[in-house]
């Protein structure tokens, strides 16, 4: 009896410290892509963001393969830029929804359709945003997170227009 009590409980140690690892895993992952968007945020309402890309494949076309990031960048259909974001008109609002934005990491990378690519003034990339086709999913650089906030129907609502 006593043998199969010790088992026992080595198992229970050995679920608990996986738990407890895979916990602080997705609170450090969490507190990275938090800390991202936070930073363009910032950087934004400092002027420090030169230029900004739209990406999209649109949602209607039909792949053989799951659109990740990379695969985006590469192979979008449209392109829009904002050659110098400093003084534009959606510099401000931008910066607000970044604020608000609250990223949750998944385990899973979605199918993704849009790309928003922050670069400083110097040209240097700063950051970059994807959302699946309906903004609630999608990543942070290259990790794959939930959205709760307005920056995807935002986004959606500025520059779908330009892009049909």
């Amino acid at each position: 009896m006593k043998p199969q009590v010790s088992v026992y409980l080595v198992v229970i140690s050995l679920l608990l410290s996986i738990t407890v690892f895979a916990g602080n895993e997705i609170m450090k992952d969490k507190n990275q892509v938090q800390s991202q968007i936070d930073s363009i945020a910032t950087k934004l309402f400092k002027r420090e963001i030169g230029k900004i890309e739209i990406l999209q494949i649109p949602p209607e076309i039909s792949t053989r393969t799951r659109i990740t990031p990379e695969i985006l960048e590469k192979q979008f259909d449209y392109k829009l830029t904002i050659r110098d974001a400093r003084g534009g008109v959606y510099r401000e609002k931008l910066a607000e929804l970044l604020k608000s934005l609250v990223v949750r990491p998944q385990s899973e990378m979605p199918d993704i359709r849009w790309g928003i690519i922050f670069y400083n003034v110097d040209d240097s990339r700063v950051g970059a945003i994807y959302f699946d086709k309906w903004g609630s999913r999608g990543a942070v650089a290259d990790i794959p997170v939930s959205f709760k906030g307005d920056l995807f129907k935002w986004l959606d609502g500025n520059f779908s227009s330009c892009f049909r």
